[in-house]
């Protein structure tokens, strides 16, 4: 046998330790900085809304089917080109992602977008991230993620920051908003489910078909609801177009699959957490586009929203410690 046909042996000593370490930076970061590219994408959704019903004559419930059809419809062509294997979607698995996609797809768009039409994109914004709160205390009770001291204060932050927001100290305020408020703690809510339920799901199945399966479901089944509503009130063609790559895409389909991607390999409450990078954006654009403003105890209750969250991060190096361990687990886990 001729030896020069052979492989060479790999020198260990050619792998340098800076090299080791720049891997291990870039495998703990890329997920951080895909959660907070999906923060900044998010942050635009109040904006793009309200500039949809001011240049197009449509409602809500439609902005939100044609957000989520254009949405599905792209993923679904997209993995048919180039993962068909990732659309096979396990049977015994149809009712959790059909409960994921109603819950995250069917009840939260509509929410959030009535949320920011009632309030404001600021009090919206702020609202939605309650969801930390939530997926804090889900994460904990699903998942066995340990809650602890620290956390419980800043889950005591978030909340009291979110009545500031809402001008709970104001009741005649809240009684013109009351339902925008409702369906922004729904919103919320929902906001956050995704993130516990969409955790054992990625554990289970790659992240392609978690996306699929339940944007797929969601989507069917608002487009179900729309048609019962109203059926007829469409906008034309190319407004329909529009709104469906404006929301489906830049507010839709790209923060999901970022978000996603980070959710797979970070814990669900923290995930969630890094999020809060979305007010920062969303009320400068607010301010910007828009032209609002919080009065002086809704920033005081923003502060105390974010303060929550950065409590729940801080020191940074806790997020570190658990990325490595749960890629291993995800790459040990069935699919």
């Amino acid at each position: 046998m001729n030896a020069d046909l052979l492989p060479a042996t790999i020198d260990p000593t050619a792998v340098s330790p800076s090299d080791i370490s720049s891997t291990i930076r870039w495998q703990r970061w890329l997920p951080i900085a895909a959660v907070i590219g999906a923060a900044c994408c998010w942050a635009t959704q109040g904006v793009v809304y309200a500039l949809i019903l001011d240049g197009i004559q449509t409602d809500g419930l439609t902005v939100v089917t044609l957000r989520a059809a254009t949405a599905t419809l792209l993923l679904w062509l997209w993995l048919a080109a180039t993962d068909p294997s990732a659309l096979r979607i396990p049977r015994a698995e149809l009712p959790a992602f059909t409960l994921l996609g109603a819950i995250a797809v069917t009840v939260f768009y509509p929410a959030l977008f009535y949320t920011y039409q009632w309030t404001s994109v600021s009090v919206a914004t702020t609202l939605l991230y309650l969801s930390p709160t939530l997926v804090t205390l889900g994460a904990a009770v699903f998942l066995g993620e340990p809650l602890t001291g620290r956390k419980l204060i800043a889950l005591v932050s978030t909340f009291l920051g979110s009545a500031l927001v809402v001008q709970a100290y104001q009741p005649e305020n809240m009684r013109g908003s009351a339902a925008g408020i409702g369906l922004g703690l729904i919103a919320a809510a929902t906001y956050g489910t995704y993130s516990v339920l969409g955790k054992k799901l990625l554990a289970r199945h790659q992240m392609a078909t978690v996306l699929a399966a339940y944007l797929m479901l969601g989507t069917l089944l608002l487009i179900g609801v729309k048609l019962l509503v109203s059926p007829t009130a469409w906008p034309a063609p190319r407004e329909a177009i529009t709104i469906g790559l404006s929301t489906g895409v830049l507010t839709t389909l790209l923060p999901i699959t970022l978000y996603t991607f980070g959710l797979s390999r970070l814990p669900a409450s923290e995930a969630s957490i890094l999020l809060t990078f979305e007010p920062v954006v969303a009320f400068v654009l607010a301010a910007i586009v828009l032209g609002e403003s919080l009065h002086a105890g809704q920033w005081l209750g923003v502060m105390a929203v974010l303060g929550g969250v950065m409590l729940l991060t801080w020191p940074g190096r806790a997020l570190f410690r658990t990325v490595i361990p749960l890629q291993s687990h995800l790459r040990n886990a069935p699919r």
